[in-house]
């Protein structure tokens, strides 16, 4: 069951991230941000008569798991502005590798070879379609590289603390926490931006951005079924990092159908090797 829930995840997150695409291309970064994680806050709003108190060790973490993520998303959206969605997506995928690693180090989790080629696969693809766009239109930089290595490691850590947070606690109290604290620590970002500005930076055009909505009700959707795959018995870290990884397959078509991307043929080479590198990973 984990299986599907981690594939209707990873559809919900693809189309999530082609939405932040384009709605980057009317509002400002901060302004998306506060915008997604105040809707999806507002969805999760509906698991309160399930019950939602949780104890203080794990609100804690959960707090720690929403800092990081507000801090990683706000560096993605500013990225995703001028850098294609492939890249963005595809460097992601190095979450996996990471994910592989701290499967070994806290779980105690074993290795084989096909997993260790799957990994080296992943790297060296991942940096071929960073090189697609080098010098061109739609590449990143070293610091924009740095900013989704970075990204991609909080993703891992994240791995770890849904899994840890779904063996005590139901799906429903991980997602309301988890969203409240990421919409809080955004909010403050904003305001002390705001702050700095000396000015409001929401405009009506902002609110009448129909993406930034839509993006927070698919990050909401896309949560619920990860976090029911998590709480699945027996359902493991890696496999379901490594499925979620199919969301990259929905921005390529994005990259190539909404965006124009260049270089095509290439990055869909290099993402179908990188692809062929989780399916490595994933043999146990």
């Amino acid at each position: 069951m984990e299986i599907l829930f981690t594939v209707l995840y990873a559809v919900f997150i693809g189309f999530y991230n082609i939405f932040k695409k384009l709605s980057l291309q009317k509002s400002d970064g901060l302004v998306t941000l506060v915008f997604l994680t105040s809707t999806a806050f507002a969805c999760s709003l509906i698991w309160i008569p399930f019950g939602v108190a949780v104890p203080f060790d794990l609100l804690l973490i959960l707090g720690l798991k929403g800092l990081l993520l507000a801090i990683s998303w706000f560096f993605v959206l500013k990225i995703l502005r001028t850098v294609d969605l492939t890249v963005v997506t595809a460097t992601d995928i190095l979450s996996v590798v990471l994910s592989f690693v701290l499967g070994i180090i806290i779980f105690g989790e074993s290795v084989t070879w096909l997993q260790t080629i799957g990994a080296v696969v992943i790297l060296i693809n991942i940096a071929a379609i960073n090189l697609c766009n080098r010098n061109g239109k739609g590449s990143a930089n070293k610091l924009q590289i740095l900013g989704l290595i970075f990204s991609a490691l909080v993703t891992a850590t994240t791995c770890v603390i849904d899994k840890f947070t779904t063996t005590y606690l139901t799906p429903y109290q991980v997602q309301f926490w988890y969203l409240f604290f990421i919409c809080v620590f955004s909010w403050v970002f904003f305001i002390i931006h705001c702050l700095r500005k000396r000015s409001f930076l929401i405009q009506k055009k902002d609110f009448a951005n129909f993406w930034n909505y839509l993006i927070g009700i698919f990050l909401f959707l896309g949560d619920f079924f990860l976090f029911q795959a998590y709480k699945v018995p027996g359902s493991k870290m890696i496999l379901i990092s490594i499925l979620s990884k199919l969301k990259v397959i929905i921005a390529i078509l994005g990259g190539i159908l909404i965006f124009k991307e260049r270089k095509v043929a290439k990055k869909i080479f290099f993402s179908l090797l990188v692809i062929a590198g989780t399916i490595l990973i994933s043999i146990f």
